[in-house]
C-alpha cells in the first residue's frame, strides 16, 4: 500500500549559468566571511544552566547529560520526513552512532524516535582451506550484521539536511548510514513546473565539440521538455 503524502510547499526548478553560480558563491562567501567577524567581535555572555548544583565539579547542563538517555521532543504532526538505517558489524559502535544522532537531533529541534533495533543479519561462508593439500577441509565464517533505525518527523528540509551531515561527518568508519527522505509538494507542483519556463545554462554555446551539439540538441527537444 502506498500512502500518498502532500505539503503546501512548492519547489520550481531553476537552473544556473556558470557565471550566475560563481557569483553567487562569492556573495555567500562574503556574507560568511562577515558572519564570522560579527561573531568572533561580539562578546557573548557564558552563564551555563546546571543540573545538579551540590556536585563538587559543577558542570554544564548538556555536558552532564551525557550520563543519561537521550532527550526526545514530542511530535507535532506526526509526518515522517526522514528514516535513517544504521548498519554495522560492531553493536557498540552502532549504539553509540545512534546515541549520538538522537543527541544532536533534539539540538535541533528534531522529534525523533526512540533507537529501535531491526532484525539481524546472520551469515554462514563455508570454504575450504587450500586447493591442494588441505582441499577437504573446510572453513566457515559466520558474519552478523546488527540493523537500527531512527525516524525523524515534523522538521524542516534544511535542518534534517543539517542533522544527516552533521551524523556523516563524525560518522565510525564501520558504520553505514542509509537514509530515506520524505518530500512533500502541493497539488498544484506540475502546473507551477510547466509555467515555470525554466531556462538552461548557456554552457553549451559556441562549442564545436559533437557531443557538447548533441547535448544542447537533446535539451532543446520537446521529448525531453515533456519529462520536465
Amino acid at each position: 500500500m502506498i500512502k500518498r503524502r502532500f505539503h503546501n510547499i512548492s519547489r520550481v526548478c531553476k537552473f544556473q549559468t556558470p557565471k550566475e553560480y560563481i557569483k553567487q558563491q562569492n556573495i555567500q562567501a562574503k556574507e560568511d566571511l562577515q558572519l564570522k567577524q560579527d561573531l568572533l567581535n561580539t562578546n557573548f555572555k557564558y552563564d551555563p544552566k546546571i543540573l545538579s548544583s551540590n556536585l563538587p565539579n559543577k558542570q554544564p547542563i548538556n555536558l552532564e547529560l551525557l550520563n543519561y538517555k537521550p532527550l526526545r521532543l514530542p511530535k507535532t504532526h506526526g509526518d515522517i520526513v526522514a528514516d535513517l538505517e544504521l548498519k554495522s558489524y560492531d553493536e557498540l559502535d552502532l549504539k553509540r552512532i545512534g546515541d549520538f544522532a538522537l543527541r544532536v537531533g533534539y539540538y535541533l529541534g528534531i522529534p525523533l524516535s526512540p533507537l529501535t533495533k531491526l532484525k539481524t543479519e546472520k551469515r554462514l561462508y563455508t570454504v575450504i582451506k587450500s586447493p591442494f593439500a588441505q582441499a577437504k577441509s573446510k572453513q566457515n565464517f559466520h558474519r552478523i550484521t546488527f540493523n537500527y533505525k531512527i525516524i525523524a518527523y515534523d522538521s524542516n528540509p534544511d535542518i534534517i539536511d543539517l542533522w544527516l551531515s552533521f551524523i556523516n561527518k563524525y560518522n565510525f568508519n564501520n558504520v553505514k548510514l542509509q537514509t530515506k527522505i520524505a518530500s512533500y509538494e502541493s497539488l498544484d507542483y506540475l502546473k507551477e513546473i510547466q509555467q515555470s519556463n525554466p531556462e538552461y545554462p548557456q554552457a553549451y554555446q559556441g562549442l564545436e565539440d559533437p557531443v557538447a551539439l548533441k547535448v544542447k540538441e537533446l535539451l532543446n527537444s520537446e521529448e525531453f521538455k515533456k519529462h520536465m
